[in-house]
């Protein structure tokens, strides 16, 4: 064989070992890949809805700041205006009930769904993970309020799966138990809060582990309630420290 052939096939060699280094390095295993889309969607949303916030708190205060302009010549306005936003800083904090128009998403086990072993019971295991990944598309999508079983969501709540020495787990808001069916109930923009479920497949991804997941819409300014928070605020049992 001559020279040049065989440093032409040794390249070729080179080359095609190469592609199949490259092309296995971009699709690692199935289990891998969900959890690296997983974690990496999950910082999107995380991104998305800090800018949400923030950009609702900039309009929120401009508002108010020209309600406030526009009451400065009379003080029973004055009062008014500001009763009326201390009435809506609570309902946002969480500590007075929020009504409006909403959803809610319920998550419920359906023994008639097709079984796939690959998945199956899953989501026993990884249920607050679920959840969390669910309430923050809801809040970085339109959502005000969410509760879950009746149990507000506020910024010192917590949504964590406690299992016991049995193996047996139970999901847990704000530290109360709660059971199935899920039934989370999000009061917000509608549209944007479907959208977001419809677009990250959230159907069909509990479908895969069992559980159906039903979304039903509830319009008008009283469609929906979800309740205040009832648990201990930061600062609750903070006492003055006074110096001797």
């Amino acid at each position: 064989m001559k020279r040049g052939t065989m440093w032409t096939w040794t390249g070729v060699a080179a080359v095609f070992g190469f592609l199949l280094t490259v092309q296995w390095s971009q699709h690692p295993s199935s289990h891998a890949s969900d959890d690296n889309f997983v974690n990496v969607r999950t910082q999107l949303t995380e991104q998305a809805q800090e800018h949400r916030i923030l950009a609702a708190e900039i309009s929120k205060q401009a508002a108010l700041l020209a309600e406030y302009h526009a009451a400065s010549g009379s003080k029973a306005s004055m009062r008014q205006a500001l009763r009326e936003d201390a009435e809506t800083v609570a309902e946002e904090a969480g500590t007075a009930p929020f009504r409006g128009p909403g959803i809610t998403a319920t998550i419920e086990d359906d023994p008639y769904l097709p079984f796939v072993p690959q998945f199956a019971g899953q989501f026993y295991k990884e249920s607050d993970q679920w959840i969390q990944l669910i309430v923050n598309y809801l809040f970085s999508n339109g959502a005000a309020a969410i509760s879950i079983n009746g149990q507000r969501l506020v910024t010192t709540s917590s949504i964590r799966l406690v299992v016991g020495l049995d193996g047996l787990g139970g999901l847990q808001i704000n530290t109360h138990p709660i059971a199935m069916p899920y039934v989370i109930t999000a009061i917000g923009n509608i549209g944007d809060m479907k959208a977001a479920l419809t677009v990250f497949q959230i159907k069909n991804y509990l479908a895969a582990m069992g559980e159906n997941f039903v979304v039903k819409t509830y319009s008008g300014k009283d469609g929906l309630t979800v309740p205040a928070y009832t648990g201990p605020l930061p600062g609750t049992w903070a006492k003055e420290v006074t110096n001797p």
